[in-house]
């Protein structure tokens, strides 16, 4: 509940412009949307994260949770991938949860799509030509 009341890395306009990737995520209506803003540091890091978003208790509160839990452990964008839904539901309680498990997945599946998009799109830029 201290998540959902009190957010981490919230933004409540818009984003970071400094930004690498922003996508969007869920809908209003089934339990809440957010927008998670992901800028990729050295070696596969993150150099930051954070979000934006509407919803109900448990997609906010555990959105919150995770993007913490990211930036806290300092987890690579592999580590992020490798994060398992089950765990992380384990975690937040199943008892508080119920059925409401797309509610609490919400903000880990769209920074895993963020994650996603942003390894596509830095291999397909490849390293700058040398000018000679």
């Amino acid at each position: 509940m201290e998540h959902a009341r009190s957010p981490r890395h919230k933004h409540e306009e818009d984003g970071p412009k400094d930004a690498d990737v922003a996508i969007p995520g869920g809908s209003p209506e089934c339990g809440g949307s957010v927008v998670v803003y992901l800028k990729g540091g050295d070696d596969g890091k993150v150099e930051g994260l954070s979000w934006t978003g509407q919803g109900d208790t448990i997609s906010m509160g555990a959105t919150s949770i995770v993007v913490e839990h990211i930036l806290r452990e300092g987890l690579s964008m592999q580590e992020i991938l490798e994060l398992d839904y089950e765990e992380f539901i384990d975690s937040l309680g199943r008892e508080i949860i119920g059925s409401r498990t797309r509610h609490a997945t919400l903000g880990l599946s769209t920074i895993k799509g963020a994650v996603r998009y942003y390894q596509r799109v830095d291999r397909q830029v490849g390293p700058p030509s040398e000018a000679t």
